[in-house]
């Protein structure tokens, strides 16, 4: 396993203002690419579209850190990636790694799982949301939206948002009727804070790869409503 951690520079020595954080889990890694997304691999840069933002004024300076999966067994099956994926832990290794650069406000931490870093209901998004940390948002970005997953998301704590997005251009094949219908039963049973959203966005690319441009599209869409409401 490993992982990488960017600040931008309009985030470094902040006078220990603590900074959102965005978690990157990346989906299939058949390749062992180290720091996929992050860096590493041809799909797509979480760095750079979160500096576009920052720089463009649509959201605070934040930090952004990515676990990268290269063991054989946690990247090859998409529902069976990223087990136990261990969220504080990760971001107690982040802290620490970052001090004397940044510091990580706990109250605003945004974790995305991308493709198969939310298809795993043991693991990976789903994972994440069970921990000591209370997340944010939990933004579920054309995963595989199987019935398990549903149901986690659907019982997420209730200050967290939960934004799930997909698109059917190259990846049609999947219960989306299911998960939508358990996703918004199950809901209303554990009703989200006012304010907090649950919401299922269908998306249409307009991008030669539609899968990949989900990544930018969901990031874009919704950082800055997550980020502009006082913590």
């Amino acid at each position: 396993w490993r992982g990488r951690a960017f600040v931008h520079q309009s985030a470094v020595n902040r006078d220990d203002s603590p900074l959102p954080i965005i978690v990157f889990i990346h989906g299939l890694n058949v390749e062992s690419i180290q720091f996929r997304w992050m860096g590493g691999g041809a799909e797509g840069d979480v760095r750079r579209i979160v500096s576009d933002l920052i720089e463009g004024g649509s959201i605070p300076p934040v930090i952004v850190a990515a676990p990268s999966s290269v063991i054989p067994s946690a990247i090859t099956n998409a529902v069976t990636s990223w087990p136990a994926f261990d969220l504080d832990h990760f971001l107690e290794i982040t802290t620490e790694r970052l001090r004397g650069v940044a510091s990580i406000d706990r109250s605003r931490v945004i974790i995305a799982g991308h493709s198969g870093g939310g298809c795993n209901s043991k693991g990976g998004l789903s994972t994440a949301l069970k921990g000591k940390t209370r997340a944010l948002a939990a933004l579920a970005i054309d995963t595989c939206m199987t019935r398990d997953v549903a149901l986690e998301l659907a019982h997420a704590h209730p200050s967290t948002n939960i934004i799930v997005s997909w698109q059917t251009i190259s990846w049609p094949n999947r219960p989306i009727d299911d998960f939508r219908s358990i996703f918004l039963t199950e809901a209303r049973k554990t009703p989200a804070e006012p304010g907090v959203v649950r919401v299922l966005e269908y998306v249409i690319p307009r991008h030669p790869m539609p899968h990949d441009a989900m990544v930018g599209l969901t990031l874009k869409a919704w950082l800055p409503k997550l980020l502009s409401a006082p913590a």
